[in-house]
């Protein structure tokens, strides 16, 4: 365990926990790497559904989504997603999460405690286009200074997320890691949701996974769900759950968590040459990929 420190395109500094090679958030506490390392031991049940996603792509969102459907209400949870991250509580912790449980986590598939896969609990994916993500860390990167000590400019930042050099590393080896463990795995309850559909079809998107979990819901409160979950909404309602650590981690302590949540922001930050940079970059890695990412709706 390390704590490493890589300098953008100007010259700024970003800061990680280095932990057998992979990159975290710095969050503090003496243990932080242990749990990173006991966390391949965690102990799944049955009715776990494990939330997977590169980061900036719509976890707390589709969190909330869950929960709701598991309570079968339309009702904010009182609670974040951190604290049911694999890799970030510890086991007794977790083990006290009352079933059913909605963990969630960005490791790679082939990351994932053995227990999980072996009992084969219910996967659900998140994807989003790698632009709109690119530009979500560069504000969560910023945004809270207290974890990675980064005061640099977005126009020297997307060289970081270009190369990897961000919380858990490449979004390339992670989409494509898992595209690979789906395609090696067909067996295994994997139900994918690309971000953009649940933009543009969120009752439709709720449904499918309504069908994916086993839980039947009305019509009705598939919809009243799909508005609960709107941006705007979770706004709203998560306002004021955070406790005093977690708002003095943020610039200003004023956390950020929810942002803008929108499809195609990217364009009010690329560059033309960014832009053109990125599309070269993206064609080479994805172009043995079947993934489809959109990045306007």
């Amino acid at each position: 365990m390390s704590v490493v420190s890589f300098p953008d395109a100007g010259g700024d500094h970003i800061t990680f926990l280095q932990v057998d090679g992979g990159l975290y958030p710095n969050v503090g506490g003496a243990d932080q790497a242990n749990e990173i390392r006991a966390s391949a031991n965690a102990k799944a049940r049955p009715d776990d559904i494990i939330l997977c996603n590169y980061p900036k792509s719509g976890c707390h969102w589709m969190w909330e989504v869950i929960n709701m459907i598991h309570q079968g209400s339309a009702t904010t949870i009182p609670d974040f997603k951190e604290n049911h991250m694999i890799e970030l509580i510890p086991a007794n912790h977790m083990a006290a999460i009352p079933s059913p449980r909605v963990l969630n986590t960005h490791m790679k598939f082939s990351q994932l405690p053995r227990d999980m896969i072996e009992k084969r609990c219910k996967i659900v994916l998140i994807l989003r286009n790698p632009k709109d993500v690119a530009v979500s860390f560069y504000h969560h990167h910023s945004g809270i200074v207290a974890v990675y000590k980064y005061e640099g400019k977005w126009e020297n930042y997307l060289s970081l997320f270009n190369n990897g050099k961000v919380d858990f590393g490449s979004f390339y080896d992670y989409v494509l890691d898992w595209e690979q463990a789906m395609q090696e795995n067909p067996n295994h309850p994997i139900h994918v949701v690309y971000f953009e559909d649940m933009k543009s079809e969120s009752v439709a998107e709720v449904r499918k996974l309504t069908q994916f979990m086993g839980v039947s819901l009305s019509d009705d409160l598939i919809e009243a769900i799909a508005e609960k979950c709107h941006f705007n909404n979770m706004l709203k309602d998560k306002m004021g759950l955070e406790d005093e650590k977690f708002r003095k981690i943020w610039r200003d302590e004023k956390p950020q968590t929810y942002r803008k949540g929108e499809v195609g922001d990217w364009k009010n930050w690329f560059t033309v040459a960014q832009n053109e940079e990125f599309d070269k970059i993206y064609a080479e890695r994805m172009s043995n990929s079947k993934l489809k990412f959109r990045f306007t709706l």
